[in-house]
């Protein structure tokens, strides 16, 4: 037998969602106020039922409050809805933390720096600024199948499948290639090995 001052949870309906709204015609005469003029107020959101609102470029008639929710309506009959304490987080006035006195002892050791620790130096790079052409190019089979090939590349005037120019450089196993012109091209030595080293 249950006792009478015990409510049954089975029988109880769920409380409605707190709701308000207008009861006239929403109003779009005066021109919008922004959100901001009313999203600090502590009676906000209630303080703007019924106000024509500027809330980032929408503008609309507030019609309707639903728990954490702003239903706002646009002149031309679009209804959107805004979290209300998103907008009190966007346009509401800047909350400053307090100062917190500290309660720290009046001395304080010093602090030891540590000690920098130098950045590495880049790798050196061996760069020819001025490459020769004054000589016939050698095909790029001469260098590719040598064992101490891209290195033994550098600095020759080479053709790589009719692309004449000089190595200027040798970076990560990779051939920097610079035409008379001035345009420079990049070969990665291991595929060259594979195409060009073999006799």
């Amino acid at each position: 037998m249950q006792s009478s001052s015990t409510p049954d949870p089975r029988q109880e309906s769920p409380s409605p969602p707190e709701s308000k709204e207008i009861t006239h015609a929403p109003n779009f005469d005066s021109p919008p106020k922004p959100i901001a003029e009313f999203a600090g107020r502590p009676d906000f959101p209630k303080c703007a039922l019924g106000e024509h609102l500027d809330i980032g470029g929408y503008t609309g008639v507030l019609v309707q409050i639903v728990n954490q929710s702003i239903k706002v309506k646009s002149s031309e009959g679009i209804v959107q809805s805004f979290n209300f304490a998103r907008l009190r987080k966007l346009y509401g006035p800047r909350v400053q933390p307090e100062a917190v006195e500290s309660s720290a002892p009046a001395e304080l050791p010093a602090a030891v720096p540590e000690p920098q620790k130098a950045a590495p130096a880049p790798p050196r790079r061996n760069v020819i600024l001025e490459p020769n052409f004054d000589r016939e190019p050698k095909v790029i089979r001469a260098f590719a199948g040598r064992p101490d090939f891209p290195d033994c590349a550098f600095g020759e005037f080479v053709d790589i499948a009719g692309y004449q120019g000089v190595v200027v450089e040798v970076a990560n196993r990779s051939l920097i290639v610079r035409a008379r012109d001035g345009a420079s091209r990049s070969y990665n030595g291991d595929v060259l090995r594979k195409l060009y080293g073999k006799p």
